[in-house]
């Protein structure tokens, strides 16, 4: 396995403590996957800061939201892991609703900041676009 973080290889100091803990895992779990066209590693592909500003955003809009929905919980090996696991899974049922209360107001503030985002980025691109027609009319009056 080749670990490169920030362009350096860090498979020698890292890469024998997560394997360690990835042979620890229970086979059967599968990890939690980001589809690749919502996966905020498309903000290392783009061309120019306008690009990102706006990958950003549209990422932003998908990711912007707090949800309560069912998960797999994990667990331990053993009779003390299902027994834990099982606690979690009844503790889970009984407090969703104040989970779900408390997200439905972090999910109103989190629309709201993305709103008022897109809504400086729209401005700030009116704005370069009303600059560079007024650069535009100065450059044919001086020709």
């Amino acid at each position: 396995m080749k670990l490169v973080i920030n362009s350096q290889d860090r498979s020698a100091d890292l890469g024998a403590a997560l394997a360690a803990a990835a042979r620890q895992r229970p086979a059967g779990q599968k990890p939690y996957a980001m589809a690749g066209a919502i996966s905020a590693l498309r903000l290392q592909s783009v061309a120019s800061e306008a690009d990102y500003g706006a990958e950003l955003l549209r990422l932003l809009r998908y990711r912007d939201n707090v949800d309560t929905l069912p998960f797999e919980i994990p667990r331990k090996r053993g009779w003390a892991g299902a027994l834990t696991a099982q606690f979690k899974r009844v503790l889970w049922k009984v407090l969703r609703y104040q989970h779900d209360r408390i997200t439905s107001r972090q999910n109103l503030i989190n629309h709201l900041y993305t709103n008022a985002l897109e809504c400086e980025h729209r401005q700030r691109a009116q704005e370069v676009r009303e600059l560079q027609r007024r650069i535009a009319a100065l450059e044919q009056k001086l020709k």
